[in-house]
């Protein structure tokens, strides 16, 4: 796979043939470029986002650590700073920690405020809540797609189990920070990671080869600060993913989209989580400079079953058994044992999935 075989769909038209290609996008790389059509999610918002980023990360380490992750200032689990190498996407790989600062902002509940957030984040807390609102409806669109494309009777079988109205949801709008003088890590050069792919001393990893915890995962990156690379379960080649990938075509970065593990254990591995990283290349003349993006992690409701979706495509899939290897990934990145009874016969809500992949990150019990 070539990062110009991932389509850009505009879905401000939304039609079965366009759910079409969103599914075949879905199912076969497991990325998709959306459009930005400039209303959807404003450009200017994004932009902002991005300075409200900036100057967080420009702060001091003792401002920012107030709001450490999963600590009771910051508001709880998954929510918070996370220091430099204060975490590891593929502990296998990148024993040392990834080189990368984040901080970690839930939507607010239903009934509850927002989380405790920093002065130069609370003051603008209105923009967050707006940027957060419109990356979820947007998911809430590609959702409607996907179970269209699915053919799947009830359209709103996605949207109505992502319905933040009605309840607690485990999304997640992540602020992410590579700083040019961060402390490198290992080189992921690990020969027994079946997820690790080739490498060569030309690269350093910034964010460790990983799948995405969610249902869906929208990306917003800043022109000329490339990184993330893809390694399709097809080959154990990197292959990195531009930022623009027609810049003469497209005023506005395209939003880059990914389907996350819980949406491919939902569907019996028919929709692909495919392994990611950030990396930059060491070859002279190619200097690294810092980077700056941020992420929208879109989870359905916490009490939602993961019951196989009702859909003849998936119900074909899995009788075919195509769907097994994926599976078994999907089973050990939730910290299932190969014979471990419950991963076969019980069936999971939305925050035991979460619960699980945060246990195997963080070492968080439940």
């Amino acid at each position: 796979m070539s990062a110009s075989e991932i389509p850009v769909i505009d879905i401000s038209s939304p039609s079965p043939e366009i759910a079409k290609q969103v599914l075949h996008a879905a199912s076969t790389f497991g990325f998709l470029f959306i459009k930005n059509d400039g209303i959807t999610i404003p450009p200017t918002d994004i932009d902002a986002m991005f300075e409200l980023s900036k100057n967080l990360f420009k702060s001091s380490t003792e401002e920012k650590s107030e709001y450490a992750i999963h600590s009771e200032k910051a508001g709880g689990k998954n929510r918070g700073w996370v220091a430099m190498q204060g975490e590891s996407l593929d502990p296998e790989g990148q024993k040392l920690g990834d080189p990368k600062e984040v901080f970690n902002i839930a939507p607010p509940a239903p009934d509850t405020p927002f989380q405790p957030l920093p002065p130069n984040l609370s003051s603008s807390s209105s923009l967050i809540s707006k940027f957060q609102s419109s990356c979820h409806n947007l998911c809430q669109q590609i959702l409607s797609l996907l179970a269209i494309g699915l053919e799947i009777s009830d359209e709103e079988y996605f949207t109505a189990r992502h319905d933040e109205t009605k309840g607690q949801v485990g999304s997640i709008f992540r602020l992410l920070y590579y700083p040019s003088s961060a402390p490198l890590g290992d080189d992921g050069d690990d020969d027994d990671d079946e997820e690790q792919g080739e490498d060569t001393k030309e690269t350093s990893v910034l964010a460790g080869a990983h799948s995405d915890y969610g249902t869906l995962t929208l990306l917003f990156r800043l022109p000329g600060q490339a990184g993330l690379e893809l390694l399709p379960s097809s080959t154990s080649s990197w292959t990195p993913v531009p930022v623009n990938p027609s810049p003469s075509v497209y005023a506005y970065p395209p939003i880059l989209v990914n389907i996350g593990d819980l949406l491919s254990f939902w569907t019996s591995g028919l929709l692909k989580s495919t392994v990611h990283r950030v990396a930059f290349s060491n070859r002279p003349g190619e200097g690294r400079g810092e980077r700056y993006s941020m992420a929208y992690f879109c989870h359905p409701l916490d009490d939602v079953l993961l019951e196989s979706v009702p859909s003849k495509m998936v119900r074909d899939f899995a009788a075919k058994g195509e769907g097994g290897v994926e599976l078994e990934r999907q089973r050990k990145r939730l910290g299932f044992g190969v014979d471990d009874k419950k991963a076969k016969d019980e069936t999971l809500t939305a925050r035991e999935h979460l619960d699980r992949r945060l246990k195997v990150t963080y070492g968080l019990e439940s």
